[in-house]
């Protein structure tokens, strides 16, 4: 057994995409092979994807899988690695990728109100709305234009999985989309709201924390890729190789009676809580 342990450490290697998640991979000997397992510490769903070399051993998902991971979830099988032919050396290496979200998802609620993510009696221009030319072509994103330090509230209820809020540079230009601050909202069907361009220090929950629908989440600000001060919000589905689906949502409207698509350059009040 030490000789069987020992070979494996020799010719093992993997290397992790993504790791900034919190997933962690790790393997147990078994009498009949070597099996791998994850642990998924996130609080939403992750996909993963498994891409593996192998020789004289054989998988039990096979050379290439992508796997869904249920939420703060502990010892997950992934594949078990068995030598074919016990008498030989064997060696494997890989690589795994991991992505928020289920990537084979594509129903999700349609019909869901989400609510104006500012809070009420305030109104605000939707400077760039769906399929927009600047920078939202062919995607279903939107851009309102707030002054910095405006309360943003949560459109949906939600545990929050991602917070970034360290930074204070902006440009215009693509290349400081790396800068942006943001804060990424999990949702009950699957899908994924994002609020980016927050003010530096500007966030006003963590991690792990379940938020309600119109509870304030952040301040505005003028950080990363942005021409101006203004929350860039959207919705979507998150796919391995870092795709995404975005997705249209209906808001709440007026009194929050009436529910619709928001259009580029209308102005919006809120006139419910």
């Amino acid at each position: 057994m030490k000789i069987y342990i020992l070979n494996f450490l020799l010719f093992f290697s993997f290397i992790h995409c993504f790791s900034q998640l919190r997933v962690k991979t790790y393997y147990e000997n078994s009498n009949d092979g070597i099996v791998f397992f994850a642990d998924n510490n996130e609080d939403c769903v992750v996909s993963i994807k498994i891409k593996l070399e192998l020789d004289n051993l054989y998988s039990s998902s096979g050379k290439e899988t992508i796997l869904v991971l249920p939420a703060s979830t502990k010892q997950i099988e992934l594949t078990t690695l068995t030598r074919i032919d016990k008498k030989k050396k064997y060696k494997v290496s890989g690589s795994t990728w991991y992505n928020y979200g289920n990537h084979f998802q594509k129903e999700y609620d349609t019909a869901f109100a989400y609510s104006l993510p500012f809070q009420k009696g305030e109104r605000y221009l939707v400077n760039q709305g769906y399929n927009g030319n600047f920078s939202h072509q062919n995607k279903n994103q939107l851009d309102f234009a707030m002054p910095i330090d405006t309360p943003i509230v949560a459109a949906r209820k939600g545990v929050v999985i991602k917070v970034v809020d360290t930074f204070n540079t902006h440009c215009e230009a693509e290349a400081c989309e790396k800068f942006n601050n943001l804060i990424y909202i999990f949702h009950q069907d699957g899908t994924i709201a994002e609020y980016v361009h927050i003010k530096r220090n500007g966030a006003k929950v963590a991690i792990g924390d379940t938020v309600a629908q119109g509870q304030i989440i952040a301040k505005s600000g003028n950080v990363g890729w942005s021409t101006g001060p203004h929350l860039h919000f959207s919705v979507f589905l998150q796919r391995l190789g870092g795709q995404r689906k975005h997705v249209k949502t209906k808001f709440k409207l007026y009194n929050g009676f009436k529910t619709g698509y928001l259009l580029e350059k209308e102005n919006y009040i809120r006139n419910y809580n």
